[in-house]
C-alpha cells in the first residue's frame, strides 16, 4: 500500500512537471491499468480563528468572514479503496479588525485570498443504499497556504494603520504549512460523471501578516495572534472520469 501511494504521489508530481515544460509522459509504463479522474468543485468557507490583543490600551478583536471557495483537482484510483489527490484551493476570507473598546464599534476590513495547494489520500467505503448507493470517504493531507492581503487592503493599511497604530504599516501575504482532513460522499451518475458533495478543514497556523508579536523599531503596529486556524469548507461539485491511460 505504502508504494502505491508513493507511486501515486511521483505520477501526480512528474505529470505536472511535463505539462510545465511542455513535454510528454508515458504514464500508461509508469503505472499500467491506472486511470485518472479530474474534479471541480464549489461552495464555500467558515474561517474559525478569533483573536484578542491590546493596542495602546485598548482591546481588539479579530475574526474572519466567511467566503466562496472553489476547488479543481485530479486523483489517481487504485482499485475500490484508496485515491491519490491533489487539489488546488481559492476565496476570499476577510479579515475583520474591531476596536471593542470603541463606541459605537466600527469593522475595519482588509480584504484577504485564501490559497492552497495540497497532497493527500481518499480511502472510500461500499456504496450505502440508504444514503441513495453514494459511497462515503475519508480523506487526509499535507497542504501549503497562502492567506494575501488584496492590494487594496495593503494599501488601506499602509495609509491608515492597523488596531491602534494610524501610521503606516505595511502587511503582506503569510505562507503556511498545514494539514487538512475531511469527508464527503460520492454518486455516481454515469460511466464518466460522479457528483461529489466534500467537507473538508484546512489546519494551519494562525496568520499574522508580517506583523511581529510585539511591536519592534521596524514595526509600531504588532499582532500578537497564536494558536491555529481552521478553515472549514464546504463544497459540492462533478468528477469526470477520463479513464485508462
Amino acid at each position: 500500500m505504502k508504494k502505491n501511494i508513493v507511486r501515486g504521489l511521483m505520477v501526480l508530481a512528474i505529470g505536472c512537471m511535463s505539462a510545465g515544460a511542455g513535454q510528454a509522459v508515458d504514464l500508461h509504463n509508469l503505472l499500467p491499468g491506472a486511470q485518472l479522474d479530474i474534479f471541480g468543485l464549489a461552495g464555500g468557507s467558515t474561517l474559525v480563528d478569533a483573536q484578542y490583543w491590546l493596542s495602546a490600551d485598548n482591546l481588539f478583536h479579530s475574526r474572519f468572514a466567511p467566503g466562496t471557495k472553489f476547488m479543481i483537482g485530479g486523483d489517481v484510483p487504485y482499485g475500490k479503496v484508496v485515491s491519490i489527490e491533489t487539489v488546488f484551493t481559492m476565496g476570499p476570507n476577510n479579515l475583520i479588525v474591531t476596536n471593542t473598546d470603541q463606541n459605537p464599534r466600527q469593522d475595519i476590513l482588509y480584504r484577504t485570498r485564501f490559497y492552497s495547494g495540497s497532497a493527500g489520500v481518499l480511502f472510500h467505503a461500499p456504496a450505502v443504499r440508504r444514503l441513495f448507493k453514494a459511497r462515503p470517504y475519508g480523506e487526509l493531507g499535507m497542504e501549503y497556504d497562502r492567506y494575501s492581503p488584496t492590494d487594496q487592503a495593503v494599501a488601506y493599511a499602509y495609509n491608515h494603520g492597523f488596531a491602534a497604530v494610524a501610521t503606516q504599516v505595511d502587511i503582506n501575504h503569510n505562507d503556511k504549512f498545514g494539514l487538512n482532513a475531511g469527508v464527503g460522499l460520492d454518486r455516481k451518475l454515469s460511466k464518466r460523471w460522479t457528483f461529489r458533495i466534500d467537507l473538508r478543514d484546512h489546519i494551519c497556523g494562525s496568520p499574522a501578516f508580517g506583523l511581529p508579536y510585539i511591536p519592534t523599531p521596524d514595526s509600531a503596529a504588532s499582532y500578537p495572534v497564536k494558536g491555529r486556524a481552521d478553515n472549514i469548507e464546504y463544497t459540492a461539485g462533478f468528477i469526470y472520469h477520463l479513464g485508462k491511460f
